[in-house]
């Protein structure tokens, strides 16, 4: 019969067992300690071989780009179009406006000092803030005395497409627009409208009339045309009339007019069509 170790004996080898254990997780963990810092002296040039410390990483530049431009805005380049991001430049100088002054015509030449790099340079901010095409509303039809072209030049210098627009409350006796606007794209192509035989190349679109539903449009005698019929028809008429003197001031000129677009901006009310039929 052979007698298995007293109580006392196998408390004794149980404690040895976890002293070994703690010996050699003690022993583990200072070796472990040794071996990174003798990594960390080797990596940082500090270790006793005396070797030479590595080559600091080169430093990070960081640029910081702005878009703050002093002084005039300097050429650039065409930005793509479609899709169309444009402004709508109307802006007179003064607090509110009177039959003589400010004119409402912002291309002409006596607004250089606020469209022009002469000056405040509003185009080159338009273009700064990330538009390729500036509208306007009375460009034509309104004042063809002074230069127009110049406004054109700088957009195009800047990129920026011009949509011209006619200045709609004008002569239009019972509705028929075709005497006024024949005379007025006649002298806007005197006033800078118009390079080389063909439309300026900064003008990509020409709104004919703006809010023509409105009714908007004069006598002789500067009293509102009151429409007698179908108001649908009445602002048809209009619209066409305004096409037809357009178009017949181009064929007089031998102006080609291929470059650019033709369109008239509605408003937003609801209107009924001519034949009745649709309310849209």
């Amino acid at each position: 019969h052979v007698r298995g170790p007293s109580s006392a004996r196998r408390r004794f080898l149980s404690r040895s067992v976890r002293s070994n254990m703690m010996a050699g997780r003690a022993t583990a963990r200072i070796a472990g300690v040794v071996a990174f810092a003798l990594m960390a002296a080797t990596l940082q040039g500090c270790g006793k071989s005396g070797g030479d410390s590595p080559t600091p990483a080169p430093e990070t530049t960081t640029t910081t780009m702005t878009t703050t431009q002093m002084g005039p805005l300097p050429p650039q380049p065409e930005m793509p179009f479609p899709p169309m991001r444009g402004i709508c430049y109307q802006a007179p100088p003064g607090k509110s406006l009177s039959p003589e002054l400010p004119g409402l015509d912002m291309m002409q030449a006596g607004y250089a000092d606020q469209w022009g790099p002469i000056g405040r340079d509003d185009l080159g901010m338009i273009r700064t803030l990330g538009a390729n095409s500036v509208r306007l509303y009375h460009g034509a039809g309104l004042e063809a005395d002074t230069d127009h072209q110049a406004f054109l030049d700088r957009a195009h210098e800047l990129g920026l497409r011009v949509l011209l627009g006619f200045h709609t409350q004008n002569i239009c006796p019972e509705f028929d627009c075709f005497k006024h606007w024949h005379s007025a794209t006649a002298r806007g192509f005197k006033a800078g409208f118009v390079k080389d035989g063909a439309w300026h190349f900064a003008i990509k679109a020409i709104v004919l009339m703006d809010e023509p539903d409105l009714l908007n449009v004069m006598n002789e005698d500067g009293t509102a045309v009151n429409c007698t019929g179908a108001q649908a028809q009445c602002r048809t008429k209009a619209v066409l009339s305004s096409l037809d003197g357009f178009l017949a001031a181009e064929e007089e000129s031998k102006i080609d007019g291929s470059n650019i677009s033709l369109t008239v901006a509605w408003s937003f009310t609801t209107r009924d069509s001519v034949d009745g039929e649709l309310n849209a």
